[in-house]
């Protein structure tokens, strides 16, 4: 009999944290000033993608097959910004210039984001929210003590598999901003390119779901990883709901 992860795949894109109202008010355009949104969201987002490497990096340490930990080096090399030729065509043809990308790690191409959207204050972890500060460190608790299942099933099913979805409102609303493409690749790049990302984790993740309660601790860390950014929207929904009505009063 074979295993399958679909109905696990299905249940994230499904999960609120996919769902959430904040994404659709981006996507639509509907908060009054998006400007001050998205220069919100590039401000407090940036502490939790600047650590992406050293979640994936994290999660490479608990993987004992040497196929497996070599199958997500190849993400982590593409998180550094090296692409095959193939990718970069692949990339091209939906109007991702190489020059805008090619060797420059990806936290880097969110701090482009961040500039172009107005951030002035340079990053400083110290002065991070304590609301990132909660979502980052039980995500990275979820990834270094949970069992091996529940740390892949956390960056995984439970991050890597929703990306692609999830980057698309920012995609819809930065189109019709001032703010240049070339400063906003990271959200169509990582709508493309970690396509690869969530094949490799996905393979991965099926050989996990052959054991003995794999499939569940699978499910437990994906759970863990929607619910804090689900609980992270709401705080950034809250903001930006907050700030409108602000603007409003004034």
């Amino acid at each position: 009999m074979s295993v399958s992860i679909d109905d696990l795949v299905e249940e994230a894109l499904n999960h609120r944290a996919v769902k959430h109202p904040y994404l659709e008010a981006i996507g639509n355009r509907a908060f009054d000033r998006m400007d001050w949104v998205i220069r919100d969201f590039a401000e407090n987002y940036y502490g939790y993608s600047i650590n992406f490497p050293r979640y994936l990096t994290a999660v490479i340490s608990r993987l004992e097959t040497p196929a497996h930990r070599t199958s997500l080096l190849q993400n982590l090399t593409e998180e550094s910004g090296f692409y095959d030729e193939a990718e970069l065509a692949e990339l091209a043809a939906i109007g991702i210039e190489r020059e805008w990308i090619e060797g420059v790690p990806h936290p880097q191409l969110f701090k482009r984001f961040r500039e172009a959207a107005g951030v002035t204050t340079p990053y400083e972890a110290a002065s991070d929210a304590i609301e990132l500060v909660c979502w980052r460190e039980s995500f990275i608790t979820t990834l270094t003590h949970g069992s091996p299942a529940e740390a892949l099933g956390a960056l995984g099913l439970g991050t890597e598999n929703i990306v692609s979805t999830i980057y698309i409102p920012f995609v819809q609303a930065l189109t019709d901003s001032t703010i240049q493409p070339r400063d906003w690749v990271f959200f169509p790049l990582h709508t493309a390119v970690d396509d690869h990302h969530q094949e490799a984790l996905e393979e991965i993740s099926l050989s996990f779901a052959a054991q003995p309660a794999g499939k569940g601790e699978l499910r437990k860390g994906m759970i863990k990883a929607l619910s804090l950014r689900s609980s992270y929207w709401d705080w950034l929904y809250e903001r930006a709901c907050s700030h409108a009505m602000h603007s409003e009063a004034a």
